[in-house]
Order: structure tokens, then sequence, then C-alpha cells
């Protein structure tokens, strides 16, 4: 393999600052959304709790058909409270970003084509030691000597 198809690699392989940036915002986008799923969870679960206390409580103590109405209605609330917030973390997390619109770049000109199409091929850092390295004149192995046998 040849030094600069290593570095090729390297260069494909190692992250760019704008990919970082990228990463931790998207991981910041997803902390928020899951801690606003469970604020929400967490809400529902307390308004069904209260439901299910009043519930258990009508049948210990038969206050009427009202307060049994009240308990199912909090019980069914707190349930809608809870999904809600979890089909909304859904709906967020899988919705793409929005770019705000002081972020878009402008369109640069391409009526113009450069004078130089393609960019002058730098040298690799280690091109010119290999060739500093001194060569053996004797082969190391008979097999793959391209020389006539004598």
């Amino acid at each position: 393999m040849s030094l600069e198809t290593v570095s090729k690699l390297v260069v494909r392989h190692t992250s760019s600052p704008a990919a970082v940036q990228t990463k931790l915002q998207r991981a910041e986008t997803e902390k928020e959304i899951v801690r606003s799923m469970f604020t929400w969870m967490i809400w529902g679960m307390l308004i069904m709790g209260i439901g299910v206390v009043m519930i258990v409580i009508n049948k210990s103590f038969p206050i009427g058909n009202w307060f049994r109405l009240l308990s199912s209605l909090l019980v069914l609330g707190g349930m809608g409270v809870t999904v809600g917030g979890v089909l909304t973390a859904i709906k967020r997390g899988t919705l793409p970003a929005r770019v705000e619109p002081n972020q878009l770049t402008e369109p640069s000109d391409t009526d113009k084509l450069s004078a130089n199409p393609s960019p002058a091929a730098l040298p690799s850092i280690t091109e010119r030691t290999t060739q500093l390295i001194a060569v053996d004149e004797s082969p190391t192995n008979k097999m793959m000597d391209s020389s006539p046998n004598e």
C-alpha cells in the first residue's frame, strides 16, 4: 500500500470541527427532547395517580357518581398527557432539524470558472524521506529476481 493511499484514508476518517459541532448539537437536541418527554410523562403519571387514588376512595366511601366520573376523567387525562409527551418526543426526534434563516450561506458565484479547475497536488510528508532511503543493490529473494539465471 502506498503512503499516499494511507494519507487519504487518514484524512477521510478524521473528524472535522464542523462534524464534531454537528454531533454535539444533535446530542444536545436529543437530550432536550428526552428531558421534555420525561417531564410530560411525570405530570401525566401524577394526574393518573390522583385519579386512581380517587377511584379507591370512591370504592371505600361511596361519595357519588360525580366523584367516580371525575376520577375516571383524571385517569384518562393523565394517560393522555403521558401519551402526548411520548408522541411529541417521537415527532420532534424524527423530523429534520430546522435551519434558521441567519445560518444559510450565500450561494457562491458559479458563472465564472477558475483558471485552474483542479488544485495542485501537495507532496506527502514522507515522500522525500522514502526517496532518501538507501537501496541495497543485492536481490533479497531469488524467486523474485527478474534477471536471467546464470
